[in-house]
């Protein structure tokens, strides 16, 4: 019997569906995203087999098995291993190593006797092979589909069931049954619900690749985001060895964890240590050159903040702004031309954080302030000194998390000052730096610059 159909329009941006065609989506604000599908009709009056609701106090929690894979950045990032029955989506920019990391993670599996398939829907098997032959990481355990149809896919886990499947790219495989093309919203959404009932009834762990846009957002329907367990976003500028591995949602751990890899000729190597990646290789200090000990969950990397003030030539002045939140930063300026009287108007300011590192926290916004203030007056800043604070608009500078770590951290690093929040002094145990408190902007750039 034929089944009914109807059509909808879904945008291709964030996956929002309507009745009829929209010249711009009011749920992301994208125009000329909407694409016509057909969906099947469901039937009325069907009734789910789910079973009945029960008492929370009567649930029995199971524990949550992890599977450490071997490469500890990983690890780190995920809270520990890959948690049985769980679905990762990972992504990033193209020609990143998302491939990489996955077939590395997809050979230690292997050697462990898991069987592991890896479906290459953008490579040959000959191009895998060579790949993993580089990488060091054949295995007999490790099987390869080169395939971007879903029945095949569907066919070979049946007959493997394999305790790992990573699907390399969810944006390319495509379902025959579903009447649109692939990568559209419906293919996106419904081969992801799919992987994501397997994960769970087989209890096998799944990884899927995701393409993202020219905004730097992951690709297809925002759905694809809220069905996963874990999403994991591989960073790095293609023309620097550095990578950073992230969670931006994690269902078994924490979101503040990164992993720090350099991509080299046979792979990616782990930098466990990354604390002085970030920062310069001479000791001298520069106008516009300020140390900041980021918080990266319970790893603390020292990062420079750089900043750089130019006269203007043109009517309205330049603000570029790299690594760093550019909303933030227009705060910041805001408050030093309001609090401190200093004139940014007739000035290009440029902000960049030293090695690529992305810094989002509000602890930065002391060292962003007193970067901006000594590249404007031309003044090297205090020699082997970190700074740290979180800045109100009132000029006051407000205590931050885990003070007496990041100092700890400096200390270990060569530096034996620091210019922190007066809040904070009393959590700080470490008495060999010397400590600078300051409650106001004023008092942080009198101590930091002897203006």
């Amino acid at each position: 019997m034929k089944k009914e159909v109807k059509n909808i329009f879904s945008c291709s941006e964030c996956g929002y569906q309507s009745v009829r065609w929209l010249g711009r989506c009011p749920e992301c604000g994208g125009w000329n995203t909407f694409i016509e599908e057909v969906r099947p009709r469901k039937k009325a009056g069907h009734l789910s087999t789910t079973s009945p609701p029960e008492k929370i106090t009567d649930i029995k929690a199971e524990m949550t098995l992890r599977t450490p894979t071997g490469i500890q950045e990983f690890d780190r990032v995920t809270g520990g291993g890959i948690v049985t029955g769980s679905l990762i989506l990972l992504a990033g920019e193209p020609g990143v190593g998302k491939s990489t990391l996955l077939l590395c993670l997809a050979g230690r599996t292997a050697l462990e006797g898991k069987k592991v398939l890896y479906i290459s829907a953008e490579e040959s098997k000959n191009q895998v092979k060579m790949r993993a032959e580089r990488l060091g990481t054949l295995s007999e355990n490790l099987y390869i589909l080169s395939t971007t149809e879903m029945p095949s896919i569907k066919h070979s886990i049946e007959i493997l069931s394999p305790a790992l499947v990573i699907v390399d790219s969810i944006q390319t495989v495509y379902d025959p049954e579903l009447p649109a093309i692939p990568g559209s919203v419906s293919q996106v959404r419904e081969n992801a619900g799919f992987f994501l009932t397997l994960a769970k009834e087989r209890n096998c762990s799944i990884f899927l690749v995701g393409h993202i846009t020219k905004e730097g957002i992951i690709a297809g329907p925002k759905v694809l985001e809220h069905i996963v367990d874990v999403v994991l976003s591989f960073e790095g500028e293609i023309k620097s060895n550095l990578r950073v591995l992230r969670a931006t949602k994690n269902r078994f751990g924490s979101t503040m964890e990164i992993g720090v890899f350099s991509m080299e000729e046979n792979g990616l190597i782990e930098i466990p240590d990354a604390s002085a990646l970030f920062l310069p290789d001479s000791k001298n200090t520069f106008p516009g050159a300020v140390i900041f000990p980021s918080q990266e969950g319970s790893r603390t990397i020292l990062v420079e903040i750089q900043c750089l003030v130019t006269p203007t030539y043109y009517g309205v002045p330049k603000r570029s702004v790299t690594g760093l939140d550019y909303n933030r930063i227009s705060m910041i300026t805001a408050v030093i031309e309001k609090k401190l009287k200093f004139n940014l108007g007739a000035y290009d300011v440029y902000f960049n954080t030293g090695g690529g590192l992305r810094v989002t926290e509000p602890a930065s916004d002391i060292a962003v302030a007193l970067s901006c203030i000594s590249s404007l007056k031309d003044k090297p800043p205090m020699e082997q000194c970190v700074v740290i604070g979180e800045l109100a608009l009132t000029g006051e500078i407000r205590p931050v998390s885990q003070i007496n770590q990041r100092v700890k951290e400096a200390f270990r690093l060569g530096y034996n000052k620091a210019i922190v929040p007066e809040g904070n002094v009393k959590d700080i145990k470490e008495n060999s730096i010397q400590i600078y408190p300051a409650r106001w902007l004023k008092d942080a750039v009198e101590n930091f610059l002897s203006l």
